[in-house]
């Protein structure tokens, strides 16, 4: 059965490029810089970008990838997307590939394709352009609870069987009815797929080869699965439910499937709530209405939140969504909240409720509520305030989805027959470093389609010292010499007082670079050092990196120059 009916506002898409760092008119304490660069080429990705500074030699600037390939964004399920995002609640397109029933699966964006599998609307998975929402293929695979995982260009679903299908095509690849739609968004990992299935005792746990469909192992737990795993460093968490019974979260080891430890500190267990890793913790909210952090490696609870009074109607199942050092979800009653992921402590609530979870990008919540009398809306929401930015409402009385935000578009499932895509049209993000000269500086950044300049942007700004452009507060003493550095770097620090501190390297795209500690440490000076390398101790290549310091509700950056 085909879409027989698709209901369209497509807005044209414009042309142009907008610098967003350097700020137009800035001045700046430190030659190291950024720039970056949001492109409209009228949906298409443009042939190349460049930049040229002081009119000096032009510089190419490599695209920054903001796809959102399976449940909450990443492996890690943070719900944060590099992406630009939408400022008001217009509507680029809409298809009528839902249902009005439970319709909980997130879309995924990979490639200018959107992939949505309907839950009980049509049983089908769709392929739609991401900028028209017209329709590319269609798969007939069952019920499907959650979202997709689209790796390597190959899509993996769990509905009535565990499909692997050819992403550009919809042609299946294999498929096997050892896992289906109880058992959660599939996980893919190093050529591995993990998935399952659940009774209402017991869950299925299963490890695949993700290009022949091979078993490579399998392990049975108690309690069923009603949210999804998540994979980090070698290890499988699986999130259980049970009612009336103290139901773990389960690490398992991702080579063997044997249990590495069990946690039972949620009465229960998890519904809905997935793991969300940050730095060697686990956020997660329990079907006892708290929030938790877990100590990945050991299991071991290191604070919890006790939010509503929990039960069938007052659990928590979204799963957090992190930035910054902060969590963001909501209940299912009356309240959005916004936490310090170090200590669960509260920065902001508001008014707010929603069944699915949350999005974040261009500093910005969404969501869409669950169960407005006056029918639910699709929410945007101030990450620093919780101001309400814009909303759309919908003819459905419940969201179940989560959003999903790529190239400046954010794309929600309603239960009003329609998938909704917010936005003006994709907007594609362009970021590289930038070493800036003494004084005034001008940069143009103009992109190209078939070898012709399409549009440009210029922006002027001052520079008036040199180094890293980072000034952190100070109040824990952050610094890091020698800075530029050839081999290595010594990251020091001094705590007032004892407290759970971790110390974080990030490229500029935002994404964990190495972790060098996470630990309770002792009050008085501190050093680490950077060798220059990865986690797994593969060296990084030369450019500028953030090394951010957390301790308590005190979080300071600072700037590290690698030279090679």
């Amino acid at each position: 059965m085909g879409i027989t009916a698709c209901f369209v506002l497509f807005v044209i898409s414009a042309t142009g490029v907008n610098i967003t760092e350097p700020v137009d008119g800035e001045t700046y304490n430190g030659d190291w810089l950024t720039v970056r660069a949001i492109v409209e080429n009228e949906n298409e990705i443009p042939e190349y970008v460049q930049y040229s500074l002081n009119g000096q030699s032009v510089v190419q600037i490599p695209r920054l990838n903001t796809d959102w390939y399976t449940y909450m964004q990443d492996d890690l399920h943070n719900g944060f997307s590099e992406s630009p995002a939408p400022t008001d609640n217009t509507i680029l397109w809409t298809a009528p590939v839902t249902g009005d029933y439970h319709e909980f699966p997130t879309p995924v964006i990979v490639d200018g394709i959107v992939y949505y599998p309907s839950n009980y609307g049509t049983d089908s998975l769709y392929a739609l352009d991401a900028a028209t929402g017209e329709l590319i293929w269609k798969y007939r695979t069952g019920y499907t609870d959650d979202a997709v995982t689209v790796k390597d260009g190959y899509l993996y679903t769990a509905s009535d069987s565990l499909w692997c299908l050819d992403a550009l095509t919809g042609e299946r690849i294999w498929a096997t009815d050892a896992a289906d739609a109880d058992g959660s968004t599939p996980a893919v990992v190093d050529g591995r797929v993990y998935c399952g299935r659940s009774n209402f005792s017991n869950s299925f746990i299963y490890c695949f080869d993700a290009v022949t469909g091979t078993e490579i192992w399998s392990e049975t737990l108690s309690g069923m699965i009603a949210s999804c795993m998540t994979i980090w460093n070698n290890m499988v968490f699986v999130p259980t439910f049970c009612f009336e019974d103290e139901t773990p979260l389960y690490a398992l080891d991702a080579n063997t499937g044997s249990i590495v430890w069990e946690n039972t500190d949620s009465y229960e267990g998890y519904w809905d709530s997935s793991p969300t890793i940050v730095d060697n913790v686990i956020y997660i909210c329990g079907f006892d209405g708290s929030i938790r952090a877990i100590e990945t490696l050991t299991g071991t609870t290191i604070w919890e939140v006790k939010l509503t009074s929990g039960g069938l109607y007052e659990h928590i199942t979204a799963t957090p969504a992190y930035h910054n050092v902060t969590l963001y979800f909501a209940d299912q009653l009356d309240t959005y909240y916004c936490l310090y992921a170090s200590t669960g402590s509260t920065i902001w609530t508001v008014p707010g409720y929603h069944h699915g979870s949350s999005g974040i990008a261009d500093g910005m919540i969404f969501y869409g509520e669950y169960n407005n009398p006056s029918n639910a809306r699709v929410v945007a929401l101030d990450c620093d305030t919780g101001g309400e930015i814009w909303y759309y409402r919908t003819s459905a009385e419940y969201i179940r989805s989560s959003p999903a935000i790529t190239d400046g578009v954010v794309y929600i499932a309603g239960e009003d027959w329609n998938l909704y895509a917010f936005g003006t049209g994709l907007k594609y993000t362009y970021l590289d470093d930038l070493f800036a000269e003494m004084g005034s500086n001008e940069l143009i950044v103009t992109s190209f389609d078939e070898g012709i300049p399409v549009a440009a942007d210029t922006v002027s700004f001052t520079v008036t010292g040199t180094g890293i452009n980072l000034e952190p507060t100070h109040r824990l003493g952050l610094c890091a010499s020698p800075n530029p550095f050839h081999s290595s770097a010594f990251i020091s620090f001094e705590l007032s007082e004892p407290g759970y501190t971790s110390i974080e390297v990030y490229d500029l795209a935002g994404r964990v670079v190495c972790s060098l500690e996470n630990s309770e440490l002792s009050a008085g000076e501190h050093s680490v050092e950077w060798d220059g390398g990865k986690q797994n101790g593969e060296p990084v290549s030369a450019g500028i990196y953030i090394c951010r310091i957390q301790s308590g509700d005190i979080t300071e950056t600072t700037g590290l120059c690698l030279l090679r």
